[in-house]
């Protein structure tokens, strides 16, 4: 069962932004999993192929806890006690629990991202509702509810996105590579096969029929720039397209919200939503 959640908490002391994202929330995440379970964490080293969670950058409280309002100026210094937030999807059971488990067994829970102390003020989770951020939904629903008329596709891209291709990076919101990533990490972590020829019928049925605000975006860290594009991108099913493959794109379309998109999501990148816009 997929789950996505808040994690809220303050720093002990002023840090600049850029030496509290990328690679070391991806160390504070795993720190907090081998104090719990250490086998688990080990695991997760040692399968590179797809990581079994997303994390976004760390960022500032808005007012309506919108996410787009949490991405902080890359030369940003965070004063102490600023609320900040962090969010983390799981894509496997087990790991939610496990890491839940360590807020839920301490009075004061801390993390520690780099040389910076936090403390955790709150784990924000609940049940399924396309406007909350964090929430949690089984396969089995998402399959459920997957429609199979929808054509039209809005996808929002709020973190820098880029896919590899071959030794380049490519920040570009191609339909087959957007679509198949999503492929690659359902089946992997739902155990639910997508039919082989899906990725072929994704470049003959889908286009993109409008971009807005696309641009090229950086997460800086301490050590790296990480490059890719952000903004909203509207993908098109055309008329010829069969209704079961329309429904297995939108499936995956919903399931973006949990897995992200591209790579390096895991310190990151490809944060995504989809809009359900009114029409």
């Amino acid at each position: 069962m997929p789950f996505s959640l808040i994690l809220q908490g303050y720093p002990a002391s002023d840090v600049p932004a850029a030496h509290v994202q990328g690679p070391i929330l991806q160390a504070m995440f795993l720190t907090l999993l081998r104090q719990v379970d250490p086998e688990l964490t080990n695991r997760l080293h040692a399968n590179s192929a797809y990581r079994p969670y997303t994390l976004s950058p760390l960022g500032l409280m808005a007012q309506n806890r919108d996410f787009q309002g949490w991405r902080m100026p890359r030369d940003r210094m965070i004063a102490a006690e600023t609320a900040c937030f962090v969010r983390i999807t799981f894509l496997e059971d087990d790991l939610f629990a496990t890491f839940s488990s360590y807020f839920l067994s301490r009075i004061d829970p801390t993390f520690r991202l780099g040389e910076t102390q936090f403390t955790a003020t709150d784990v924000l989770v609940g049940a399924d509702s396309r406007q909350r951020w964090g929430r949690f939904v089984s396969h089995q629903a998402l399959a459920e509810r997957a429609s199979d008329t929808e054509r039209r596709i809005h996808l929002r891209f709020l973190t820098p996105t880029s896919f590899r291709a071959g030794n380049w990076d490519l920040p570009l919101p191609l339909p087959r590579l957007v679509f198949r990533s999503y492929q690659k990490r359902f089946e992997e972590f739902a155990h639910i096969t997508v039919p082989p020829e899906f990725a072929d019928s994704v470049e003959e049925h889908v286009g993109v029929s409008r971009l807005d605000r696309l641009s090229t975006d950086i997460i800086k860290t301490k050590k790296v720039m990480l490059i890719g594009f952000t903004g909203d991108v509207v993908f098109q099913i055309d008329s010829k397209a069969p209704s079961e493959f329309v429904r297995y794109v939108n499936l995956l379309a919903d399931y973006a919200f949990f897995c992200g998109t591209g790579r390096k999501t895991a310190v990151g990148m490809g944060q995504t939503k989809r809009i359900y816009d009114r029409r």
